[in-house]
């Protein structure tokens, strides 16, 4: 008589060493996929560009001229480098997604109004991602942002971050007028675009220790210094590097940086 339950049996001994070799064999293949992904994660090292103003001012290495600024966008384009938004940025960082082949985070400190009039329309046209580091304490001057170009920015794309309230040099202040800095200056952002607003870059590049307990203190992600070369997954967050854009610069010295660091 045909037995279903000895038949079970002959086919579980059949499998078994199969099933056996699968499972010895699988950890195996994770760790050396893990090892992999670690060692791709040191190699890692992102250019982030450092802009101010887009303006004509000879003499002043912080700005750019419109054209010039368009010109190194284009470049990017050109040579097929990926804008990063924030979040894709320290997705890579932490090892989460990842990178394409030639990754930059595009920064713009201060908050600017020609930011808004030469780097908006350049960016657009290419699909470029970038970031905004603004004091709303200074915004609605004139010469700087209004809330409305900042809304009009963040909707094309553009991560709004903090740079303080009022651009103070922080080590001059006691840690409770650092604390109004950097938190109101959060609050603020985060009330207006509805957005969160935890990564935070110091003005003039500037810090001390209260300045990193409090980041730390108030949840703050990152922060962005203005320490020069590319940025790494063993940097300390608060202390992410970048590169500064010298607008007095040649396009090759500009891509020399961009690729060296």
């Amino acid at each position: 008589m045909y037995k279903p339950v000895s038949l079970f049996i002959r086919w579980r001994f059949l499998l078994m060493p199969l099933l056996l070799l699968c499972s010895i064999s699988l950890p195996t293949d994770y760790t050396d996929v893990e090892a992999a992904a670690t060692d791709e994660r040191k190699k890692l090292r992102i250019p982030v560009l450092n802009y101010h103003s887009i303006t004509v001012d000879p003499g002043n290495i912080a700005t750019i001229t419109p054209e010039k600024f368009e010109a190194q966008m284009d470049a990017l384009a050109e040579e097929g480098y990926t804008t990063l938004t924030l979040q894709q940025f320290f997705n890579i960082l932490e090892g989460k997604e990842p990178s394409p082949d030639k990754p930059v985070l595009l920064t713009f400190d201060d908050g600017y109004a020609d930011n808004y009039q030469y780097a908006l329309p350049v960016l657009q046209k290419h699909q470029f991602h970038a970031t905004l580091f603004v004091s709303p304490g200074m915004v609605d001057d004139g010469y700087y942002l209004s809330w409305e170009q900042i809304k009009e920015m963040h909707e094309a794309g553009w991560d709004i971050q903090p740079h303080g309230m009022t651009h103070p040099h922080l080590p001059k202040l006691s840690a409770e007028e650092q604390a109004y800095e950097i938190v109101e200056a959060r609050r603020l952002i985060e009330r207006h675009l509805g957005t969160k607003a935890d990564v935070y870059c110091y003005p003039y590049g500037e810090y001390n220790q209260s300045t990193l307990t409090i980041l730390k203190e108030y949840g703050f992600r990152y922060a962005f210094t203005i320490d020069q070369g590319k940025t790494t997954p063993d940097q300390h967050p608060y202390k992410l590097k970048r590169i500064f854009v010298n607008g007095e610069e040649s396009m090759s010295k500009w891509k020399s940086k961009l690729e060296k660091g």
